[in-house]
């Protein structure tokens, strides 16, 4: 039992060792050998709970999944009963998670956790995107979005917040360009989406 508690103990030793150099210098910042001297454990301790690169960083990725999953969840509660305003809450809570958190936000969306055999991530991801879908679906019931396939409707606004937030971690979108800051973009299709607005 003590041998295991202290393999867990190391095993989140070296994660937040690596989300720590993660947040410093991105994902070129870690490797298995950094995290380990960063973690204070020997060169040998990260490959006895991970078998490479990719999968020290689907681990990391799964637990900001969930952190991600949270902040959505409770701006959601925050926002009260109104099926719309929950799914608001949801969508800038996300916006806000990518903006504040840009190196999260790029191993969580980029092709090295999309392509990860670890289950554990995947499901991490997937819960996330119910709670959305779930709630999406809510509105629809409502008769606050349109009818049809929900899950297409979810990609919708899903690619438009990823493109809003890319856009201005790039640089792209400036008000001295005329553009509108990434929470007044998502604001905007949602408007546009909602079929009981009154005029």
């Amino acid at each position: 039992m003590r041998s295991e508690r202290v393999g867990e103990g190391t095993r989140l030793a070296l994660l937040r060792a690596a989300a720590g150099l993660l947040e410093e210098g991105g994902m070129k910042a870690v490797t298995l050998r950094a995290v380990g001297r960063a973690a204070g454990v020997s060169r040998q301790a990260p490959y006895r709970h991970f078998a490479d690169k990719e999968d020290l960083l689907s681990a990391v990725a799964a637990g900001y999944f969930g952190g991600l999953g949270e902040e959505m969840a409770s701006a959601a509660e925050e926002a009260g009963g109104d099926p719309f305003a929950r799914l608001g809450a949801m969508v800038e809570a996300y916006v806000r998670f990518a903006l504040r958190n840009p190196n999260r936000y790029r191993l969580m969306l980029g092709p090295e956790i999309k392509s990860s055999p670890q289950p554990e991530v995947h499901r991490a991801a997937r819960a996330v995107h119910a709670g959305f879908v779930g709630t999406v679906a809510e509105c629809q019931r409502a008769g606050q979005l349109p009818a049809g396939d929900t899950v297409d409707l979810a990609a919708l606004m899903a690619a438009t917040s990823h493109g809003a937030v890319d856009q201005t971690l790039s640089g792209h979108v400036e008000e001295k360009k005329g553009q509108g800051d990434p929470l007044a973009l998502v604001r905007l299709l949602l408007s546009h989406l909602r079929t009981d607005r009154r005029i």
